[in-house]
């Protein structure tokens, strides 16, 4: 059969292309398959890997990042489960508090590197103090103790020798209230305790509080210990000990454990959903079944292929984030789109009565420069996510990137022979008449279409004018599992910090030495008496408000209190004013207190992995949201990392303050510092690549003012739902850029290839194919809807608002205005 010389119609190269990958087919698919093995096992090995720690999506340099790095080397434990028993009523807390003796007596035979500690009370913690108060006093709150009772000495020694000026002087009062409120502020376990048990009978709530064996951000052990004290609770059986006894976990381990496990549920029912959906989806369309056999296999090859290859040098990207876990169906969902056009140019020929050989010649010479452009176009959105340092957008950026260029790559290389392997028998008639009766109905309005995406557009610039940093989101509890707050640890976690009156985990500033952690802890101890930090932190810790200082002086003070309260002074005042001086005054006689006296909580988070001791100032902070937000969170972190630079010798590096919040505040950073970066960067990549392949300026134009019609529409859309911008849905911007200008590139390439004749036509002809395109792009974005995580829901939720607004501005708004204006000329000449 002689090749055509119409110019729009495949040429000799097209030819030459096609007959070459049917000649070596069997060569190309047997070398894919073969690539297949290590690039499956690569793929597997990067989610086997999948970590949820917020350090995960932070640079490796990132302060925060490098502070929790060293916390791990130099500190064991400082992390904890919670199990938390709400017994329904007072009268079943007892056996609340039973059932918790015997789940602990199970969870203290645990291997070491699994938990550290067991603790159901403070009695030990509050005996010790009680018994040594003295010590733990300021010397000068001593010594106005010391000043009164000898003052009260005198009045009684004046009166009983008859030499008192005013025989009607009071006695001085001895009240010490004020000083023994000063200390109870400070007693450990403030809080709504009714003693040294972890209980509240007011509360009908009891606690058993496990310190990990290991400090970790994410699931790691902690999975392996929450599944082990869940199979330990079933055993116990609660319910036997009282009816009604519901059990919960909170803490660190739990909350990281939750929100993890929520991403491997969402990944693996996303993964079967975005599959079974494109599936289909692309049957229905082309209405045959052998349409899946031509575009899934290169797909999925080029999905393991994108995995394998960034998990290499010079990307080196080793393991999943939480950013990251959801890009296979992404890439399904995106990728596939290449190969759509391509059979669907394809299936067009054939069903006008064309040879497979022409047909492939066809799809090929036809799709190859709208899907290039959409190709680059989204490999460069994807890769303007790789100019940052914020791991969270990079790795998504690396990965997502190369996916649309290999399935592109693929879509063009194994689906021609793949095609030819398939297609024996004539395809079955074309049954779908719902795009011409859309093209038909959208000609006949074009008028009103126009009025009403000028309307839209002018609401979505209306809402946009307040856009700022405002719509960037604070508030870190608003991106946790959905239902944490129901019956998960953002449920149960009020209820112990409650019962504490603090949080467990502390935020930790590394000293180089003891003398600069002594110097940072003085100034912290003043500033948490202040704002912003009085509202914050509870307490704040150092070697020294575990073993006391001027010991000896305190001693002194003590027994000259003790030798000047006299049976007689004694006997003059209250029984609740010499209970109050007894707490004061400890258990007599007293000792100097060593590291070796403290009790093992006491030195929790200051003893070092090799016995070193005093580096470190614990922050507790007070529970309550404030911290959850960013104005405070900022203001919390800004005071601590302050305080952190006080040096005490010549050179000294400024200490290292570890956390989650320090975490989050670097987040925040990133995204206010990343994001206008990105997505300028996307945008602009995304026009050259527009310019470059389509050439003509007019078809660059449409495509590009299509594309800004899309994201302001997606603007508006997100102000007007209330949306605000977070650490995962930012991505749905750039990538929005380069997705949803795929749509406006086939819509205008096959404008362009019929000789610009009408826009609506070329609807008919391809817009099926992306409609479909798009709505397998939808899908894998809308998996995400199903996520618990709010953070993925909401980056799936603005990527389909996305999605829809550009396909809409691709479909309906430019072929109304380029097609109305042609009537507009046709008329006028």
């Amino acid at each position: 059969m002689p090749l055509s010389s119409d110019p729009n119609a495949p040429g000799p190269r097209s030819f030459a292309y096609v007959d070459w990958t049917l000649r070596w087919g069997s060569w190309l698919w047997a070398v894919a398959l073969a690539l297949a093995i290590p690039a499956v096992w690569r793929t597997a090995e990067l989610y086997v890997h999948l970590r949820s720690e917020l350090e995960q999506l932070l640079p490796r340099a990132a302060p925060s990042v490098v502070a929790i790095d060293e916390l791990r080397q130099r500190m064991p434990g400082l992390q904890y489960l919670g199990v938390v028993v709400d017994c329904g009523r007072e009268q079943n807390l007892p056996a609340a508090e039973r059932f918790l003796d015997d789940l602990a007596v199970r969870i203290r035979g645990y291997p070491l590197d699994l938990v550290k500690s067991v603790r159901t009370d403070q009695t030990a913690e509050r005996r010790f103090i009680e018994d040594n108060a003295p010590l733990y006093m300021d010397l000068t709150d001593l010594q106005t103790i010391l000043t009164r009772i000898e003052a009260r000495r005198d009045w009684e020694a004046a009166k009983g020798t008859g030499a008192l000026l005013d025989e009607d002087e009071p006695p001085p009062p001895l009240d010490f209230e004020d000083i023994q409120k000063r200390y109870d502020d400070r007693r450990v376990g403030a809080g709504h305790l009714d003693g040294g048990r972890y209980s509240s009978k007011t509360m009908h709530t009891s606690l058993l509080l496990i310190e990990a064996g290991a400090f970790d951000t994410g699931r790691g052990t902690g999975a392996a210990l929450l599944k082990r004290v869940k199979s330990d609770i079933a055993a116990l059986r609660p319910d036997a000990y009282a009816p009604d006894m519901r059990v919960g976990f909170s803490g660190d381990i739990a909350i990281n454990v939750e929100e993890t496990s929520a991403l491997l549920t969402d990944l693996s029912t996303s993964s079967v959903l975005v599959v079974v959906l494109v599936v289909g989806a692309i049957v229905f369309f082309f209405g045959w079944w052998r349409s899946i056999v031509i575009v899934l296999p290169p797909l999925l090859l080029a999905t393991v292929y994108a995995f394998a290859i960034a998990s290499l040098p010079p990307f080196g990207v080793t393991e999943l984030n939480s950013n990251t876990a959801f890009l296979g169906s992404i890439i399904v969902g995106n990728g596939i789109n290449f190969a759509i056009i391509l059979l669907a140019r394809y299936v067009e020929e054939r069903r006008r009565g064309s040879d497979v050989r022409r047909a492939l010649a066809h799809g090929v010479w036809g799709a190859r420069i709208g899907t290039l452009s959409a190709a680059l176009a989204a490999g460069v959105s994807y890769a303007s996510l790789g100019l940052t340092q914020f791991r969270g957008f990079r790795q998504f950026g690396i990965i997502g990137g190369i996916g649309m260029l290999m399935s592109w790559l693929l879509a063009f290389v194994l689906v021609p022979p793949l095609a030819a392997w398939v297609d024996r028998k004539e395809l079955p008639p074309k049954r779908h008449l719902l795009i011409t009766a859309f093209v038909r109905f959208t000609s006949a309005h074009s008028a009103a279409i126009a009025v009403a995406v000028t309307a839209l557009a002018l609401g979505a610039a209306w809402e946009l004018r307040t856009f700022g940093t405002a719509q960037i989101e604070t508030d870190f509890s608003k991106l946790r599992r959905a239902d944490t707050w129901r019956n998960g640890a953002g449920y149960w976690g009020p209820k112990m910090d409650a019962l504490l009156g603090t949080y467990v985990t502390p935020t930790v500033l590394l000293a180089n030495d003891v003398a600069q952690a002594r110097a940072i802890g003085r100034v912290l101890h003043e500033e948490a008496k202040e704002r912003p930090l009085d509202d914050m932190v509870a307490s704040v810790r150092t070697i020294d408000d575990v073993v006391p200082t001027g010991e000896e002086a305190k001693i002194a003070l003590a027994d000259r209190i003790a030798e000047d309260l006299t049976p007689k002074i004694r006997a003059s005042i209250t029984e609740e004013q010499r209970k109050t001086v007894d707490r004061l005054l400890g258990k007599m006689p007293l000792h100097v207190v060593t590291l070796e006296d403290l009790p093992p909580a006491f030195t929790t988070g200051l003893r070092e992995r090799d016995g070193t001791m005093g580096r470190e100032v614990l922050v507790f902070p007070k529970p309550g949201r404030a911290l959850w937000e960013g104005p405070d969170l900022s203001a919390f972190v800004s005071r601590l990392r302050s305080a952190a630079t006080l040096t005490t010798a010549p050179g000294q590096a400024p200490a290292r303050v570890a956390g989650s919040h320090l975490l989050s505040r670097d987040i925040l950073d990133s995204v206010q510092r990343d994001g206008p970066r990105t997505s300028a960067a996307a945008f602009g990549g995304v026009v050259v690549v527009v310019l470059l392949l389509l050439r003509t300026s007019r078809s660059a134009a449409l495509v590009t003012a299509s594309l800004l019609l899309g994201v302001l529409w997606l603007g508006g859309a997100m102000m007007a739902l209330r949306v605000k911008i977070n650490f995962a849905n930012f991505i749905a911007y750039p990538i929005t850029f380069g997705i949803g200008v795929d749509y406006a590139v086939n819509v205008a390439s096959r404008w362009e290839l019929d000789g610009r004749r009408s826009m609506a036509d070329a609807v008919r002809t391809t817009g099926g194919a992306v409609a479909l395109c798009s709505l397998t792009t939808i899908i894998g974005y809308s998996s995400l809807l199903l996520a618990e995580n709010r953070a993925l829901f909401l980056f799936g939720l603005l990527a389909v608002l996305g999605e829809v607004s550009c396909l809409s501005a691709a479909v309906v708004a430019m072929p109304a205005f380029v097609d109305g204006l042609s009537r507009a000329r046709s008329k006028r000449s």
